[in-house]
């Protein structure tokens, strides 16, 4: 492994995938395909057999039947006698044709899930390269297809002379018997040849299904400088999404601000923090809701956006850091704060400040009677709440 990045180390990602997908370059093993089609079609015939056989001397019956019963037997009725024979016997054989073509395209789509690309289509003249031609012979690839056809050969070769082997004593008892008893050992000496035949070349088309599979992931590894030039086109260049993150920021900064507006109150340490707090029993509100927060400069224009529309405004510095740590913007505040908050919402009654729609309130800072125990409550809570973790998390 080098570290330059040259060598093609890492995993291909989903997006090559599926950017080769759609080109058509996938993995499958053509030598399963046959050996599930080769097991299956013949035990359909194993199936069939008797219908079909029934029906092949019934056609052939008709067809001597009809021969004979012309008295002019010309060549005309000879190709029409033909032409019967034909049909019928295509007739016969389609069901096994149709389980053929079903199982060749239901296991091709099991192994590539139905992709279809024009890209394996069109003509490349790089295909017409000899140099490249020469290297296909002798590389990796050409070597298993090798190994592949004679393992196969030599597969089918033992299992007919097995199957025949056993048998051997039996075909010169098959003078002594009639055609129909004949046929029918004839066909199962195929038919077990087939079956054994099927299963041995599943058993190469997995083991060369696992070989196209490894073979495929190497060809579509990566370096690691294509990683890295990937995840930049996918994701964007991180100054780009660093600015795309400010502009972000900026805009939820500017609806949070034009939402002050709409607040009971507005809770501050003095330059730091600013809490603005919206509470409307009349719409169903059951504690009062953040609807903005800012720390240092963004405080400082929350509480001119106050002073702006007559806000009341609150200095508590406690109950400000941790209202600002703990409470997500349009979020309750929990119960634990409702007595902390109680004093400052009942000295807006007093007032006579808060109606139905908007409070007024005069544009200077107001410190309300909040009790002693009130104040202490709310200073305990700054160890369980630290506004800087708060910062770090949402940069």
């Amino acid at each position: 492994m080098t570290g330059g990045g040259g060598e093609k180390t890492e995993r291909a990602s989903a997006h090559k995938k599926s950017e080769q997908r759609k080109k058509g370059n996938v993995f499958q093993s053509r030598d399963l395909i046959s050996g599930v089609m080769i097991l299956l079609s013949f035990l359909a015939l194993r199936l069939l057999a008797g219908y079909l056989m029934g029906r092949f001397s019934a056609v052939v019956s008709d067809s001597i039947n009809l021969s004979g019963s012309v008295n002019n037997f010309d060549i005309p009725v000879a190709s029409s006698v033909m032409f019967n024979l034909v049909l019928n016997m295509f007739l016969l054989a389609l069901p096994m044709l149709l389980v053929a073509m079903v199982l060749g395209f239901g296991l091709s789509v099991a192994q590539t899930r139905f992709i279809f690309s024009s890209e394996q289509l069109k003509p490349k003249f790089s295909r017409l390269n000899p140099v490249a031609g020469i290297k296909k012979m002798v590389n990796l690839r050409a070597l298993v297809e090798l190994v592949k056809s004679i393992l196969k050969v030599t597969v089918i070769t033992y299992i007919i002379y097995t199957v025949i082997n056993s048998r051997i004593k039996q075909i010169p008892a098959l003078t002594n018997i009639d055609i129909r008893t004949a046929a029918a050992w004839l066909g199962q000496t195929v038919f077990d040849v087939a079956l054994y035949a099927g299963i041995g070349m599943i058993v190469i088309g997995v083991a060369d299904y696992l070989y196209q599979w490894w073979d495929y992931e190497k060809n579509l590894r990566m370096t690691k400088q294509e990683v890295k030039e990937e995840n930049k086109t996918l994701e964007g260049n991180p100054e780009v999404k660093g600015r795309i993150r400010s502009i972000q920021r900026k805009m939820a900064q500017q609806r949070m601000m034009s939402e002050v507006k709409n607040a009971d109150v507005v809770i501050r340490n003095p330059q730091h923090y600013a809490v603005a707090l919206k509470y409307k029993p009349e719409e169903n509100d059951r504690a009062p809701v953040v609807i903005a927060k800012g720390k240092d400069y963004m405080a400082l224009q929350i509480v001119k956006e106050a002073q702006k529309y007559e806000i009341y405004t609150v200095e508590n510095p406690p109950l400000a850091r941790a209202l600002f740590a703990s409470v997500e913007i349009d979020q309750e505040i929990p119960k634990k704060f409702w007595h902390a908050l109680a004093d400052i919402i009942l000295h807006l009654y007093e007032m006579n400040k808060i109606n139905l729609n908007k409070l007024k309130a005069g544009s200077q800072t107001v410190n309300p009677p909040v009790k002693d125990m009130d104040i202490m409550d709310v200073s305990g809570m700054d160890d369980m709440f630290n506004p800087e973790d708060y910062e770090d998390k949402n940069d």
